[in-house]
């Protein structure tokens, strides 16, 4: 995890965050988060144990109106004096203290306002700082949506991963991450997996280029996340190989990734093979095993009640 400074946290979160920035704009490099710091630093106006991030709703606003004019200095300093301060969030009200406003140029703490509520800015604080504190790891291969499901397409080179993407773009599912996805864990059993650098909709295809499939197909083509709920593992097989494979259950395997099982299939490259429609098939094979229905066991025992009707 690198460290995170406030203007970072402006640039990356204030769309989701819904945030204007009111004053205290010379504070920008103020760190919000390090990579040796636990997360539990936001909160409401709290001036005995003070977190990094405080927010100041209607009841915040109104006590420290409601306190001496003395009083009320003294307050407002002290709260920015504190060297944990790293930004001020205020929410609920369209009020905002001029005074308020003056320290924070005055202290350099930067001030933000949220069309948020108070609850739901709480919630997505803590939130995205979750996810910028989750450990990560980039893996190599090509991470789709096919019918709703994120799917991570791994293989050598040379075995087809981008032209297979193309492929699936063109069936109408959505390109998230070409050549290195990186992931991260927001769950104890759910892995989310991003572009870096926001460079979602490029593929490169090799004859081709680099292509922007958002520009080829629309907007619908490309999207920026998505769980990771299965790999599929494409390669060129010996016969010897071919030979080892399940003809009844396929080749199933689990692969660990940050600490979490994920299910893999793979799947055979070889002349005349639709590797998209096998995909599509993996999928929804996968989706029909996760509701409790095996295809093999269904028709493994079919098989053996009709040998017994035989024998009857």
């Amino acid at each position: 995890m690198i460290a995170l400074s406030v203007n970072d946290f402006f640039t990356n979160y204030a769309e989701s965050l819904s945030l204007l920035w009111l004053a205290g704009g010379t504070g920008s490099n103020r760190i919000l988060l390090d990579p040796h710091q636990k997360l539990g630093n936001v909160g409401y106006l709290n001036l005995i144990h003070p977190h990094q991030i405080q927010i100041l709703g209607p009841y915040e606003l109104a006590y420290l109106e409601a306190l001496s004019e003395p009083e009320y200095l003294k307050t407002i300093q002290r709260l920015f004096e504190n060297s944990n301060l790293a930004c001020l969030i205020i929410v609920d009200s369209e009020h905002i203290p001029a005074d308020v406003k003056y320290h924070a140029d005055h202290y350099q703490i930067p001030l933000f306002i949220s069309q948020l509520s108070g609850e739901s800015l709480m919630s997505s604080l803590h939130a995205t700082l979750a996810k910028h504190l989750s450990a990560r790891i980039t893996l190599h291969g090509v991470f789709m949506e096919v019918l709703g499901m994120g799917i991570l397409i791994m293989g050598g080179s040379g075995t087809g991963k981008s032209e297979l993407a193309l492929e699936l773009v063109s069936r109408g599912h959505r390109l998230i991450a070409d050549d290195a996805p990186e992931f991260y864990r927001i769950a104890p059993d759910t892995i989310m997996g991003v572009c870096p650098l926001g460079m979602t909709p490029f593929l490169e295809v090799r004859g081709l280029g680099v292509l922007n499939v958002q520009a080829l197909f629309g907007d619908r083509a490309a999207k920026k996340e998505e769980n990771l709920r299965l790999v599929v593992h494409i390669e060129h097989m010996t016969s010897q190989r071919l030979q080892t494979i399940d003809r009844f259950q396929g080749d199933y395997r689990i692969r660990r990734i940050l600490d979490v099982d994920i299910p893999e299939i793979c799947l055979p490259v070889a002349p005349g093979r639709s590797l998209a429609v096998l995909l599509e098939c993996a999928v929804r094979n996968h989706s029909l095993k996760m509701q409790g229905y095996n295809a093999a066991d269904d028709f493994c025992a079919k098989q053996q009640q009709a040998m017994r009707e035989e024998q009857s």
